[in-house]
């Protein structure tokens, strides 16, 4: 890819800096699904920031829970049990808005709750592009996937498997890992051992990606990133990947920048 600029912070000119949705190759007619932990919530933000930028319509509809603050950043929000209903009030709001949120519900007064991943198909042809909020990770970041998990509908056309860089070195426990009993059977590092890049690449390719729609395109995106030290872990971590054929990575300093710095490595 070749749009973007030279970041001559990058370590031998590593990578170039572009937008997030272009670094992730996503485009009008894509149902994107958010899995992991470490920024979901802020990448799905960003993203939608940079399409409705270039005039393109965008629905987020989680399949999991999502902060209702996070959502109102992204648009207004609109929510039914009823999968009908829930189409004729987000084609009405997205008449009069670039971006809208949808849900079943209110769960409480900060949550949204998740649409089920079979609605998906019915509500993609509302917008440009679907957004979806597909995994739960209570703002740990990194994650252990459960074999219930992530809720990806068929209909997926991309998954990205998303992870702070901040997770290397730091202990598997609760703390710092959602799920760290399923992280450690996966990854083989054990209870209070510190994650390694290589665990940290196998929560993502075979964690995170592991039940990816057969015709669904993937990515990893490392958050956390910033030039210096967690630049210089992102780009060991980036080598897993690629050896574990999550060849599409991308870094970004999200969640602590706004608008986030991305870079193509």
């Amino acid at each position: 890819m070749n749009t973007g600029i030279q970041d001559p912070s990058l370590p031998g000119g590593m990578g170039v800096v572009v937008k997030l949705h272009v670094a992730l190759e996503i485009s009008s007619g894509d149902i994107v699904a958010f899995v992991g932990a470490g920024g979901k919530s802020t990448a799905i933000l960003a993203v939608s920031d940079g399409l409705t930028q270039e005039g393109l319509n965008v629905l987020v509809a989680p399949t999991t829970k999502m902060l209702s603050g996070e959502a109102e950043g992204i648009g207004p929000i609109v929510t039914s049990e009823d999968a009908a209903d829930l189409r004729m009030k987000a084609e009405r709001a997205l008449s009069g808005a670039p971006a809208v949120v949808v849900g079943s519900g209110m769960l409480s007064k900060n949550r949204v709750g998740g649409v089920d991943p079979a609605w998906i198909d019915e509500l993609a042809g509302l917008a440009d592009v679907v957004l979806m909020e597909a995994d739960g990770s209570r703002r740990r970041p990194i994650k252990g996937t459960a074999e219930h998990e992530p809720a990806i509908p068929d209909a997926a056309t991309l998954v990205v498997a998303v992870g702070n860089v901040h997770a290397l070195g730091s202990p598997v426990d609760e703390e710092h890992v959602h799920r760290p009993a399923i992280f450690s059977d996966l990854t083989g590092i054990g209870q209070g051992q510190s994650i390694t890049p290589t665990a940290f690449a196998l929560a993502l390719s075979q964690g995170s990606l592991a039940r990816v729609p057969q015709s669904a395109r993937t990515a990893a995106l490392i958050t956390g990133v910033q030039p210096g030290r967690s630049m210089s872990d992102a780009s060991v971590i980036t080598r897993e990947l690629w050896r574990l054929s999550v060849k599409n990575v991308v870094l970004a300093s999200l969640p602590a920048e706004s608008p986030a710095r991305v870079w193509i490595p």
